[in-house]
């Protein structure tokens, strides 16, 4: 078993009224994330009326070499996400989504806002894909990232990581179109490492 990385996108206002608590925003966070552990697995139905899934993206097991590679920086503790935003935010930066604001990376969701979504689009609009990834492929190879290498055969016999076998490509492509359309839709986006 290991660990995947779904990214799912609401409704921005939506998720606004869930946020405005009269306790403030981290008493909005903890129902924000009650009404999102209550959801059904599948896209649009919501019980409750007050938040519906539009898409989600899985990036598989490919989230850890997907930060590395838009950050150019491992993460050393998976407790704090390295890099800045809005870098940082493609995978693992945003909002805490419980009633202290902290917690590990891993089983705790994170809201990006849509303002946070629109800058996430920005950044990643500006990259030119291919040429990162062969900029960073030796850095990759180095810090190697969770389940970075055997991603199949190559050609020669060797085992071929997500670089060299086409699966971050892929990804990043993935990842890159969801935020698009999130962005353009003003749309929230829900993040959780598991």
């Amino acid at each position: 078993m290991g660990f995947w990385m779904w990214s799912t996108r609401y409704d921005g206002a939506e998720v606004a009224a869930l946020l405005d608590h009269p306790h403030g925003l981290h008493a909005g966070l903890e129902r924000l994330s009650n009404v999102w552990e209550d959801l059904p697995v599948g896209l649009g139905y919501d019980p409750s009326g007050s938040l519906r899934k539009l898409e989600a993206v899985d990036t598989h097991r490919a989230w850890d070499a997907l930060h590395v590679l838009v950050t150019g920086q491992p993460n050393e503790d998976y407790e704090q996400a390295s890099g800045d935003p809005p870098a940082c935010d493609v995978v693992m930066g945003g909002l805490v989504m419980n009633g202290t604001g902290e917690g590990s990376l891993f089983r705790v969701p994170r809201l990006l806002r849509p303002d946070q979504v629109r800058a996430v689009d920005a950044f990643l609009s500006t990259l030119d894909r291919d040429a990162l990834i062969r900029e960073r492929h030796a850095f990759l190879k180095e810090v190697r990232p969770y389940s970075f290498e055997s991603w199949g055969r190559l050609p020669n016999g060797e085992d071929g990581d997500m670089v060299e076998m086409g699966v971050l490509g892929r990804v990043f492509d993935d990842v890159r179109g969801f935020y698009a359309r999130a962005a353009a839709a003003g749309n929230a986006v829900v993040k959780e490492i598991f």
